[in-house]
């Protein structure tokens, strides 16, 4: 996936993900409403609550606002279904399996980049007693009825567009509480991913192999799990419950139905490493397997091979070698490869911290050193630096054109959704 879609932290989203799915747990559900033929449960009620209460940082409410509160967002959620029933019925919004599954996938990607390292994330959801596996299930009818939404609302307002008069009135209607533009920053980068060089690729397949050899002479595979698997289903022996196809990695998946019960795969290379797959059970068009899994983490050699390269391309640029040119011959992200590197302007203060820090006591037109994230390596341009300040048409005029038409693509939905409200069925039940 592009690199700039995960470059920003987006924490709110990755809270809503895990924190929904723990409250739906722990809520005993009722219906708070219903909508059309949707209905939204008490938890999800709940969860929405908690969520804004703890982005707001407000610890103690009082009874008067956290009711008023409750019935804002519940009236929140009502729109939400409204535009979903809508879009249930128009027979030409169409969402493939294919771009559910990427969606998904950003979702988890987002998610993962609020902790430090993918096993941190991993861990987190151990003590949760959650399974990446888990999330992907409960999340994939929700992320298909969100495109839908989507495209649903991107139909109806494709057309509203801001007026010069429309952006000068929204400016002196709004101009005492438009915020101020953040300090941001302008980069450009060239990345080089940690590639895992043949001999660490070999290192773990042989591991599993010999791993393969112990099951094969009588060891138990649930065990061996336990013992070997960097995967959180270690602790309950690789068990990975019943599945159908489509809900986990294709590879794994062509491996996994292939087998007859009781038989024990090869090395089966997936996106997050290299596994072992028993077949336990087939129920119908379900199979339920266990597996142990080694991830593929890059080896001190491949991230020291990683760091030679990013060198001698920063000792290239300091001798005058072309920036642009060299992102767009040796970079690994491919979306702002073609750009020479360029990623545009950022909030400094919506950066990752590792950035953060790099981009500290940089001028306009200086490079960095190579940094490392969990992307890689990358080494870093600021082509513009803008301080905090006012917005203001003579400067920000594409930034307030758009707060107009936001603004009145706004106005525009909530006189659509009074006019659904008149045609769908809707009762409050709390």
């Amino acid at each position: 996936m592009p690199f700039r879609n995960l470059f920003i932290v987006t924490l709110c989203a990755c809270l809503l993900i895990l924190a929904s799915f723990i409250s739906a747990q722990e809520v005993v559900d009722r219906i708070a409403a219903v909508v059309g033929n949707q209905i939204i449960l008490e938890s999800e009620l709940e969860t929405q609550v908690q969520i804004y209460l703890a982005q707001s940082g407000v610890t103690n409410p009082t009874q008067e606002d956290f009711k008023r509160l409750k019935q804002d967002i519940l009236e929140q959620m009502i729109n939400d279904r409204l535009i979903l029933v809508q879009a249930e019925k128009d027979t030409t919004i169409r969402v493939s399996p294919t771009e559910i599954e990427n969606a998904l996938e950003q979702h988890l990607d987002r998610l993962k980049s609020q902790f430090g390292s993918e096993e941190e994330f991993i861990k987190q959801l151990e003590k949760e007693n959650l399974t990446l596996k888990d999330l992907k299930r409960r999340y994939k009818q929700e992320v298909r009825n969100q495109l839908l939404k989507d495209r649903l609302v991107q139909k109806r307002v494709a057309k509203v567009n801001a007026s010069a008069k429309a952006v000068k009135d929204f400016y002196e209607m709004y101009k005492d509480s438009i915020p101020n533009q953040p300090q941001s920053v302008h980069l450009a980068h060239i990345l080089l991913t940690v590639e895992l060089s043949q001999s660490t690729l070999d290192s773990l397949k042989q591991r599993l192999e010999n791993i393969r050899k112990e099951a094969t002479s009588g060891a138990d595979f649930a065990a061996l799990a336990a013992k070997y698997s960097e995967d959180p289903t270690a602790k309950t022996g690789g068990d990975l419950g019943f599945f159908q196809k489509g809900e986990l990695d294709p590879e794994f998946e062509k491996a996994a139905f292939g087998l007859k019960v009781g038989e024990i795969s090869g090395v089966v290379q997936s996106q997050f490493g290299f596994h072992l797959i028993k077949l336990e059970e087939k129920k119908g068009d379900q199979i339920r397997a266990r597996h142990i899994l080694l991830i593929a983490k890059p080896s001190e050699k491949d991230l020291t091979e990683a760091k030679r390269r990013a060198d001698s391309l920063y000792q290239a640029i300091q001798n005058g070698a072309d920036f642009g040119e060299l992102a767009n011959k040796f970079s690994d992200d491919e979306e702002s490869r073609v750009q020479n590197g360029d990623l545009g302007w950022f909030p400094v203060a919506q950066l990752e911290q590792v950035f953060q820090e790099a981009l500290r006591d940089m001028k306009v037109g200086e490079y960095s050193p190579p940094v490392e994230s969990r992307f890689g390596l990358h080494l870093f341009k600021l082509v513009e630096k803008k301080e905090s300040r006012k917005i203001s048409p003579e400067t920000d005029w594409d930034t307030l054109k758009e707060m107009a038409r936001r603004y009145k693509t706004n106005l525009e939905i909530q006189e659509w959704l009074k006019e659904l409200r008149k045609t769908t069925y809707v009762e409050v039940k709390v």
